[in-house]
């Protein structure tokens, strides 16, 4: 101890407490008397003791009563009880209470100072021990901080494939507390379904080798699905392998895998672009030659004579003529994709947009059996009416067409409330919906399902609904349906004057 041990004398008996004070004061120890065991009690709690000498018989209370107390209020310290009538009784009650030794007046010094030393090194063991405790405590904070607050996350898996240890970011990434993670198979709350076989084969080999390994698998978050870079290391420590825990650290990189993403197409976009403008004049004009002479050739079957020849030849010419026009829609398409025009930025009024576009198109539902309903609610939005109208004919064709008879196509409008109001247009059928595979794909340009679709289509509605600063979300379930929702901009008039 780097300062005088305190020795707390519990005795109404002046003489002896005397006797203690002077044995022990030329020992090094700082001593004080008190004659009871409220006084006792009082030091106690305010100053502490390393080591307190209580007399059994007190005047208001006994020492087997005030030891207890005692070691309440001073839990670091050590108590031995003294008595002039020892007995087996007395010695096992004061084990029972506490103390750590029973002495018998009078004292035997050699014996009575030993007694303390011994004591005194208990005192300093369990100081030293609760001092790494406190140090161990508080390094286990420090690494749990750094843990929890690191940006990446972290699993460490026991031979059950239970998480053990899960950091905040983990937890809420997955939507789970840490111990329903340590209650449940890893693999199959948290990886995909297609990753599972491939995640539990990498962290078996990664706890045998005793390596490092690295993989992407998707995570199954409270939001969707995340891409994540998985690192895994096995913490065997000279353990089974089967026991050891393995350590999974994890790099979300679903933004970035989208970024890139946006950035080839853009790239290819803008390759498209330049292919585009320089074809644009070279495609149309051989377009419009053909269709004038495809005109001229028309009219020249309506002059023949004979019916059985001049049918045939008709049905000739409108198949090329319509094939004439799908080429120069592809062409439309085409240059609109690569070199959009600009978005106005003033009111369109959705619901009158959506009566237009659902006036246009119930005539083809209703021919082919399927019915249209609407829920509209007035709202407007800032954007450019025409390019919106294309946006809202492209998905009620594709609601019509992906619908059976029978089939119905719902078109909703409504607001969306809170910290960013929008404009929410959704429309939805219950046709065959999109296979998860087809679906991660819909946005490619040139990638089609459909016999004579040119893959555009979407592209272009994401792109124009994206340059007004809203988005699209398509939800879809194989063999129930599909709803497109697409969020834009409410529009706010500006101030008068």
């Amino acid at each position: 101890m780097t300062s005088r041990p305190r020795l707390l004398v519990v005795d109404d008996n002046r003489e002896l407490a005397d006797n203690l004070v002077e044995l022990f004061e030329e020992r090094g120890f700082s001593v004080e008397v008190v004659p009871s065991a409220a006084a006792a009690l009082e030091v106690a709690r305010a100053r502490g003791y390393e080591l307190a000498f209580v007399d059994v018989n007190l005047p208001d209370s006994s020492g087997h009563e005030l030891v207890p107390a005692m070691r309440a209020a001073c839990p670091g310290g050590e108590v031995l009880l003294m008595t002039g009538h020892a007995s087996i009784d007395s010695a096992i009650a004061a084990v029972r209470v506490g103390a750590f030794h029973y002495v018998v007046k009078p004292f035997n010094v050699e014996e009575l100072v030993a007694t303390v030393e011994h004591a005194l090194m208990q005192v300093e063991l369990r100081a030293e021990r609760e001092a790494l405790a406190q140090q161990l405590a508080a390094s286990e904070r420090r690494y749990r901080d750094v843990v929890d607050s690191t940006g990446v996350l972290v699993f460490a898996l026991d031979r059950d494939a239970r998480a053990v240890i899960a950091n905040r970011r983990a937890c809420d990434t997955v939507g789970a507390s840490a111990e329903e993670l340590a209650s449940c198979d890893f693999f199959a709350r948290c990886i995909g379904a297609e990753a599972r076989a491939l995640a539990r084969k990498r962290v078996d080999a990664a706890r045998d080798a005793k390596g490092a390994i690295e993989f992407e698998a998707v995570l199954l978050g409270r939001n969707g699905p995340r891409s994540v870079r998985w690192h895994v290391t096995s913490a065997a420590s000279g353990a089974r392998s089967s026991d050891a825990v393995v350590y999974l650290t994890g790099v979300d990189v679903t933004e970035r895998l989208e970024l890139e993403r946006r950035a080839a197409e853009s790239e290819a976009l803008a390759h498209m672009g330049t292919l585009a403008a320089g074809l644009a004049h070279e495609i149309r004009n051989p377009l419009n030659a053909a269709g004038l002479q495809l005109h001229l050739l028309g009219r020249g079957v309506d002059r023949l004579q004979d019916e059985g020849e001049r049918g045939p030849l008709k049905a000739r010419v409108e198949i090329v003529a319509s094939e004439l026009k799908r080429l120069e829609h592809l062409l439309g398409d085409f240059l609109e994709l690569a070199r959009p025009r600009p978005i106005a930025r003033a009111s369109v009024d959705m619901h009158a947009l959506l009566d237009r576009v659902l006036a246009l198109h119930e005539p083809s539902a209703q021919s082919r059996g399927i019915t249209v309903q609407r829920a509209l609610r007035p709202a407007l939005a800032r954007g450019d009416t025409e390019r919106l109208e294309q946006v809202f004919h492209n998905l009620v064709v594709n609601a019509i067409e992906a619908s059976s008879e029978g089939g119905t196509v719902t078109v909703l409008l409504e607001l969306e409330t809170g910290s960013q109001p929008a404009v929410l247009a959704s429309v939805q059928d219950r046709g065959r919906g999109i296979p998860a595979a087809t679906l991660a794909r819909v946005y490619e340009p040139f990638f089609t399902t459909k016999p004579a679709g040119t893959g555009l289509g979407l592209t272009i509605v994401r792109q124009i609904v994206q340059r007004h600063g809203g988005a699209v979300l398509i939800d879809s379930i194989e063999g129930q349906g599909t709803r497109v929702s697409i969020r834009l901009p409410l529009y706010f008039a500006p101030p008068a004057g």
